[in-house]
């Protein structure tokens, strides 16, 4: 293959690479969680293409350098938008998940606060239950009696 080829072939990928960080971009701006999915494995494969692609120009840094130069240029401009694009989605998703993490957190706590413990006997033989738990506690007693 020659080394013009292979260059086209890398700017091409990127290019499809960057479409598909815009749209996962997009998709975090707009918390369209359903497309993130499809983006991500259109992400995956696509990075292991480009890493595979430029592997070549690692290992022979000569073929880079010998190529035109408006080639080498444009795979320039597309290293520095994806670039870009890459620290934008990290930080997206660095958010994303912190959000996440705060709402499963948030259901934890708001679990652990209804969920009735042991607890003490008061005068009326009830436990020491705030008001709204005493009663979620005597509904479920009354149910377990009517059985």
């Amino acid at each position: 293959m020659r080394k013009d080829h292979r260059i086209n072939d890398v700017i091409l990928i990127t290019d499809r690479l960057i479409d598909v960080l815009e749209r996962e971009n997009a998709a975090l701006k707009d918390r369209r969680n359903s497309d993130l999915h499809q983006l991500l494995d259109d992400k995956v494969t696509l990075s292991r293409v480009y890493e595979t692609r430029m592997q070549f120009f690692n290992e022979n840094p000569d073929a880079l350098i010998n190529s035109p130069a408006d080639l080498r240029d444009k795979l320039q401009e597309k290293a520095t938008q994806i670039s870009s694009l890459l620290s934008e989605n990290a930080n997206m998703l660095r958010v994303a998940i912190k959000a996440n993490r705060r709402v499963v957190d948030m259901i934890a706590e708001a679990v652990k606060s209804v969920t009735p413990g042991a607890g003490t006997y008061g005068a009326n033989g009830m436990t020491g239950l705030s008001d709204h738990k005493s009663e979620a506690q005597g509904l479920a007693l009354s149910l377990d009696q009517t059985l």
